[in-house]
């Protein structure tokens, strides 16, 4: 975080992206308490609620264009 201190009150501001906030919060999760299984990570997020028809095809999408990406 970094503050603004011009003004009587202070003014707070994220210092990183959220993208960067969620990969690494989603790194360590994924280590933590799936033992570094990406599997198991998304059966544990599907298991937890339903995923909607969009989001599954969403999904989908990504894991296509990472799996074109490894090529």
């Amino acid at each position: 975080m970094r503050r603004d201190e011009k003004q009587r009150a202070h003014i707070y501001e994220a210092a990183r992206p959220r993208e960067w906030t969620q990969r690494q919060l989603a790194g360590d999760l994924l280590e933590r308490a799936f033992a570094g299984s990406a599997r198991a990570l998304l059966m544990g997020a599907l298991s937890a609620r339903k995923a909607t028809k969009e989001e599954l095809a969403e999904m989908r999408k990504l894991l296509d264009e990472h799996r074109k990406g490894d090529k």
